[in-house]
């Protein structure tokens, strides 16, 4: 009888460990922001923005003293007139708004794309830590409630990720 008792209970503390799942949390969106090649990209585009910046700025003044002379007009000219100057005004502004918003589309482009380069080797790190320390199971950090900070991977994945040197093929702005 006492044997019988052992190897139940030889058999239910073995089966719970056999199936207890091992589970890690990442902060994914940590390690994707907190990237040396990001920060690397980041710098590059300051620096090429700074002219584009410039002549943007005096585009805009130029527009808002063209504004301020046609409001001025609205005295003196025929409606027909002020409306061909207002037309006109639209127009520019309309050309000047397009030019801004492909040139913040061109830089967004090139930090989505350094981000799913990033995202691909996050995932290449994770698939090679899972398989070495025998992960059943990550899970991002905002997916869950609570955890211990012992089964937090986010800095040794950090780590792991920013040693690993990406090509930045960054496009300066026409």
């Amino acid at each position: 009888m006492t044997i019988r008792i052992f190897f139940i209970f030889i058999f239910i503390f073995l089966s719970s460990s056999a199936f207890s799942t091992n589970i890690r949390v990442l902060n994914f969106q940590n390690v994707i922001e907190n990237n040396t090649n990001l920060f690397i990209l980041y710098e590059e585009i300051e620096k090429d923005q700074k002219v584009h910046r410039e002549k943007f700025n005096n585009e805009e003044l130029i527009l808002e003293s063209e504004f301020i002379r046609i409001e001025k007009l609205n005295l003196i000219l025929e409606a027909s007139e002020l409306e061909k100057e207002i037309e006109n005004y639209n127009l520019k502004l309309s050309n000047f708004n397009d030019t801004v918003e492909k040139f913040n589309l061109h830089y967004d482009e090139q930090i989505n794309n350094l981000k799913n380069k990033i995202i691909n080797i996050i995932l290449d790190v994770l698939k090679k830590y899972s398989e070495v320390n025998k992960i059943d199971l990550i899970l991002d950090s905002n997916n869950y409630i609570l955890s211990s900070n012992s089964i937090n991977i986010t800095d040794l994945i950090k780590n792991q990720v920013n040693k690993q040197i990406i090509e930045i093929s960054f496009e300066k702005y026409q």
